[in-house]
């Protein structure tokens, strides 16, 4: 257990780095507007994921818990290859990669004729992954020259501009992904929510526990006291 968190803080650390050495330096990663407490939510990215997303990626080390049941994730999906390239399990992606990460991945694919699927990506550059949101998010190209901010930095919008409108409105296209994001935090820890419920109780018992060491302390010593003035 402990060296799969090692490994997970190695590769978070590496792939944050990713931002700043590919050729779009100064990409900032969106925020993710998830909630990890939001099981609607959690569940319509599961629905997604197995519609979209299941034929290409698997999640073998995900629980076969209710969620993706009712999602009809099966977990002895098998990947297959896109351009000779095996798509990466999801199951810990969230961990790895970051929510903020992923998020910005699926809004920022803009059309690169040189690419073998015809297009690219902002934050993962010669990505083997098609656009598979472009029916919903529309197709974009990029802008030639970005303005950045007063600071250099640059966010996934300020590099590209839509050519084509998908089915999805911008605000209906955030909030799927944000529900796809939503359920990949999910499967890299589903006990994410229930810890921090008990966390909370845990950090109440000790406030108590505190109070009562404290009025005990005191009673002792109120009697330590007085057999000293005697």
């Amino acid at each position: 257990m402990m060296k799969r968190y090692i490994l997970t803080i190695l590769l978070a650390f590496s792939s944050s780095q990713l931002i700043a050495e590919e050729k779009f330096e100064g990409l900032q990663l969106a925020s993710a507007p998830i909630n990890y407490t939001d099981m609607a939510s959690i569940k319509r990215g599961a629905t997604f994921f197995a519609t979209n997303c299941m034929s290409c990626h698997t999640l073998s080390y995900l629980r076969y818990d209710k969620v993706a049941k009712e999602a009809g994730i099966d977990p002895n999906q098998k990947p297959i290859s896109l351009n000779g390239v095996i798509p990466p399990d999801l199951s810990l992606e969230a961990d790895v990669r970051g929510v903020d990460w992923i998020y910005t991945y699926l809004h920022s694919f803009y059309k690169d004729p040189a690419t073998p699927s015809g297009v690219n990506n902002l934050v993962f550059p010669g990505t083997a992954m098609p656009a598979i949101l472009s029916p919903y998010q529309g197709e974009q190209v990029l802008v030639e020259k970005p303005v950045r901010d007063l600071f250099g930095y640059l966010q996934w919008y300020d590099l590209v501009v839509p050519t084509k409108q998908g089915t999805m409105t911008p605000e209906q296209f955030d909030t799927v992904t944000a529900d796809l994001v939503n359920f990949l935090a999910y499967a890299a820890a589903p006990y994410r929510a229930e810890q921090e419920r008990l966390g909370y109780w845990v950090l109440g018992f000790l406030v108590i526990l505190f109070v009562l060491m404290y009025l005990l302390k005191k009673e002792y010593w109120k009697d330590v006291e007085t057999h000293r003035k005697k």
